[in-house]
């Protein structure tokens, strides 16, 4: 299905996953851009033309904004489908390692594991923090 229609709009209904919904939205800042720009370069801004025009881009900005709340829920749809493939799979390599390592050995490489990870993050958090200074 295409995610444009004959007349050149957005088809909302034919947008399937977060690349669709990006080209779509390249598409509606493209046609922003130029509608703008016949605006900003009319003369007579009485014009029937100018009114429909204004009108258009009116029409394109509500679609922009349409698909950047569509596209907003698939990120965070995929972010928390990572998160759980992220637990699934230590999930499993944990039942994987209780039946090849020593329970004793096991904590302790969890132990490790736990403070290398917040020292990771910790590490990011400071670069954050730099980047915002």
């Amino acid at each position: 299905m295409s995610i444009q229609l004959e007349n050149g709009r957005i088809n909302l209904e034919g947008l399937e996953g977060i690349a669709d919904h990006l080209k779509a939205l390249a598409i509606t800042n493209k046609t922003l851009d130029g509608i703008r720009s016949s605006l900003d370069a009319a003369e007579d801004k009485t014009t029937d033309w100018y009114h429909r025009a204004t009108l258009a881009h009116k029409s394109w900005f509500w679609m922009r904004s349409r698909i950047c709340e569509r596209l907003s829920i698939l990120r965070r749809q995929e972010k928390e489908m990572n998160r759980m493939r992220a637990r699934f799979e230590d999930e499993e390599l944990l039942k994987l390692l209780r039946g090849q390592v020593a329970k004793s050995d096991l904590k302790v490489c969890i132990r490790m594991a736990q403070a290398m990870a917040e020292e990771r993050l910790q590490n990011e958090l400071s670069k954050a923090g730099e980047a915002n200074d």
